[in-house]
């Protein structure tokens, strides 16, 4: 309990209108998405358009990306000082270069959405069914990147599989044009993609790797360990923020989408609020978000989570749940509450 209660406790930071506001020059910050432009991200935009970053002295910068590897990679090298990515990729790479470890500094997915999708007439109703079919995926997708784990996890030999690559964004066409039989990736990114398409969602199987028993947190925020240690306190500002655009994200995800339109005319709003409010639903309130309020992780899920991931990456040494998370820049809980 103790444990728990240390990981979850936070400074009091709630930035309100006209309070917290940095002085003097703004603070420049690059945020890579892991995503397109997306109703996955919407929050942020919504954040921005509120004013809720300029308030906190922040001015910054959003830019797509081809999945959470991509993410990690800009994030790790000190090219990005911010961005959104899975924790399992995260964990891989603090694990291989240990120099460049990124943390995790406020969760959002506490269900992850990682998954195998497939047409039902495709038969693939089990881990097993997966052994010998063309399986679509992008190498910097989270998915791709935790398929090892899954695979260990479940007794399926990987090297069955019969990988066929392509763009996140192209995941899908792999799929309706009959070049996959499945394809790896975040639920809502396929199912969207599909329906979008004239697929049925009657017609359409998941496969998640949660299911498979694995202690899975997904999406959250990341930062170079450069901003940690160089400017913490534009950290602080800047996830106290972003928590403010998730809270009012979740609330009312019309919002959002409407916010993330204004930054590109070509997005159709209808269709991402309907995403957001898919995340909403099945990926940021849970139980335990519920009851602990967003941001935060339970110690011992975490560790569970960092032995069984980093035990089927064959990683070189074990990496430490404190060397994944902190819950150092953790905003006030008024603005981590899940939205009733």
């Amino acid at each position: 309990m103790l444990a728990r209660r240390s990981l979850l406790a936070a400074p009091a930071v709630l930035l309100a209108p006209g309070l917290g506001r940095a002085q003097g020059a703004m603070t420049e910050l690059k945020f890579s998405l892991a995503a397109p432009l997306d109703g996955s991200n919407a929050a942020f935009f919504l954040a921005e358009e509120r004013g809720w970053f300029r308030e906190a002295g922040l001015r910054v910068q959003f830019d797509p990306s081809g999945g959470s590897g991509e993410a990690v990679t800009r994030v790790g090298s000190g090219t990005y000082d911010l961005g959104v990515a899975d924790l399992g990729v995260v964990l891989e790479f603090n694990g291989r270069q240990p120099a460049s470890a990124i943390k995790c500094v406020y969760m959002l997915y506490y269900r992850s959405p990682l998954c195998a999708a497939s047409f039902a007439k495709a038969g693939i109703e089990r881990p097993a069914d997966l052994a010998g079919k063309r399986v679509g995926a992008a190498l910097t997708d989270g998915a791709y990147k935790l398929f090892p784990a899954y695979a260990a996890r479940t007794g399926l030999d990987p090297s069955g599989v019969k990988w066929q690559y392509g763009d996140l964004r192209l995941r899908e066409a792999m799929l309706l044009r009959g070049d996959a039989e499945a394809i790896l990736g975040f639920d809502s990114t396929m199912y969207f993609g599909l329906v979008r398409n004239g697929v049925r969602p009657a017609d359409l199987r998941f496969l998640y790797f949660a299911d498979a028993g694995m202690p899975l947190y997904g999406n959250g925020l990341i930062a170079s360990r450069r901003l940690a240690e160089t400017n913490p306190e534009a950290l602080r500002r800047f996830v106290a923020a972003a928590a403010r655009g998730w809270q009012a994200a979740m609330a009312d995800p019309a919002a959002a989408a409407g916010a993330l339109r204004r930054k590109d005319s070509l997005i159709e709003a209808a269709l991402e609020t309907e995403r957001l409010t898919w995340l909403v639903r099945n990926q940021l309130v849970t139980e335990e978000s519920r009851a602990d309020g967003m941001g935060g992780v339970r110690p011992e899920r975490l560790a569970a989570m960092a032995e069984q991931v980093g035990a089927a990456f064959g990683l070189p040494t074990p990496v430490a749940p404190s060397a994944l998370f902190t819950p150092d820049f953790l905003p006030d809980a008024a603005i981590r509450r899940v939205p009733a």
